[in-house]
């Protein structure tokens, strides 16, 4: 039976992803994520696959060099230090929103009421549920992201209830009051299509663009928010880089009271918008 060194094949992998673009370091991820091996095991040791394994990794390298998501290839994304199934039904969770969770989980109390508004895969939703023991609702308008959210949600055993509808329709028409809100809607302008990563676009459309430069989602979950919030409670959005000072005029506009913070990413990028509810 034919083996195949690892060393080699991801020697490779990197030569096909660099002639395309693509980071060579994705052909080591790749083999980590599909094999569960440790860059340690990767480093140390002379692995091999099998013929049927090398096939399988050639394969991914290939769905690579295309722009497709890792994720959609090994179907999962590790978030917060848990792995979350993904798929072409969901958009693929960012780094970044572990940032909008750990800025969250400040505020978050057992038993108060949360809810993720767009929760897609769930990461967010399912996450500070486990975190903090809070009782959480996650809306999204599309029942296949339901779908995928609720598995993960089923598979690592969060309490989380599921709302399918649009924005905060399903939390008003329950009457429901929150302690905190949270949310990473679709915030890509039309017009920045162009410019996207081209492996950004492997993502279901619905969770990426947005009316009136991208705004048009936030707007209305800000205009809502009488409807919805406990007083005190806390708002957390997550936004594209050059979305605060529009956010920040738009609230301050309906709001005199509210005093907005913008924090920051890794990256140095505005990726975050939070404030204190008041009236």
């Amino acid at each position: 039976m034919a083996h195949f060194n690892i060393k080699s094949l991801i020697r490779e992998g990197e030569a096909e992803l660099t002639s395309s673009g693509e980071p060579a370091i994705g052909a080591t991820f790749l083999m980590m994520d599909l094999f569960q091996f440790s860059k340690l095991e990767i480093m140390l040791n002379d692995q091999v696959l099998t013929a049927e394994q090398a096939d399988l990794y050639k394969e991914g390298i290939m769905r690579l060099k295309q722009h497709e998501p890792l994720a959609h290839i090994t179907g999962f994304q590790m978030f917060y230090d848990r792995k979350f199934y993904v798929d072409h039904r969901v958009l693929v969770p960012r780094q970044e929103t572990e940032e909008l969770v750990a800025l969250a989980l400040n505020y978050i109390k057992a038993h108060h009421t949360v809810a993720d508004i767009g929760t897609g895969s769930g990461v967010i939703a399912i996450t500070a549920q486990l975190e903090s023991h809070c009782n959480m609702y996650a809306v999204d308008i599309s029942r296949d992201a339901l779908h995928v959210a609720k598995c993960n949600g089923d598979h690592l055993k969060a309490n989380v209830t599921w709302l399918a509808g649009d924005l905060l329709a399903p939390i008003r028409e329950r009457n429901i009051k929150l302690d905190v809100l949270l949310s990473n809607p679709p915030y890509i302008a039309a017009h920045e299509r162009d410019i996207m990563n081209k492996t950004a676009l492997f993502d279901p459309e619905l969770a990426l663009f947005a009316e009136d430069a991208g705004l048009a989602l936030y707007k209305r979950m800000i205009d809502s928010l009488p409807e919805v919030m406990n007083n005190n409670g806390f708002v957390a959005f997550e936004i594209g880089h050059n979305q605060a000072s529009a956010l920040v005029a738009y609230i301050h506009q309906k709001y005199e009271r509210i005093h907005v913070d913008v924090h920051k990413d890794i990256n140095g990028c505005d990726r975050i918008l939070s404030f204190t509810w008041c009236e």
